[in-house]
């Protein structure tokens, strides 16, 4: 669900964008190419749901590069957060929309984040404490 949010924003986001910037020369190529980038930025959302847990090593390689490459997506969505939380402050007018937006993306990544990072957390946890011997 975080992965369609995430990569469903940005594509339409950038198809808007590109629709905006040149209506004349938008295509299907662009809808496309906004898919894709949209699919991408997602990845880390849904790949390690398809590894096969047979492959122990793999699945804990990929957690971990998923959870570094979560982080772009993070601090994406996360500017939107704090650019809207910044005119807040100084006193401008603000896009209710759009802060609900990046909270809502931020916090389906931190989420997500924090599901791909729980099988390490939960094992230095279950770890026995060390007991030195006699003597």
């Amino acid at each position: 669900m975080s992965a369609t949010l995430c990569g469903g924003f940005f594509a339409l986001s950038g198809a808007g964008f590109s629709r905006a910037a040149e209506p004349e020369q938008f295509s299907n190529s662009i809808l496309v190419f906004w898919f894709v980038a949209g699919v991408a930025l997602a990845i880390p959302l849904w790949l390690p749901a398809i590894v096969p847990p047979r492959y122990p090593r793999f699945l804990k390689v990929c957690r971990r590069v998923c959870a570094v490459l979560l982080l772009f997506p993070t601090w994406l969505f996360g500017t939107i957060v704090g650019n809207n939380v910044g005119r807040i402050l100084s006193g401008f007018s603000f896009t209710p929309i759009a802060l609900a937006q990046g909270l809502v993306l931020t916090g389906c990544c931190l989420v997500c984040l924090f599901v791909l990072l729980w099988p390490e957390f939960r094992r230095h946890a279950e770890r026995p404490p060390q007991v030195s011997g006699p003597g």
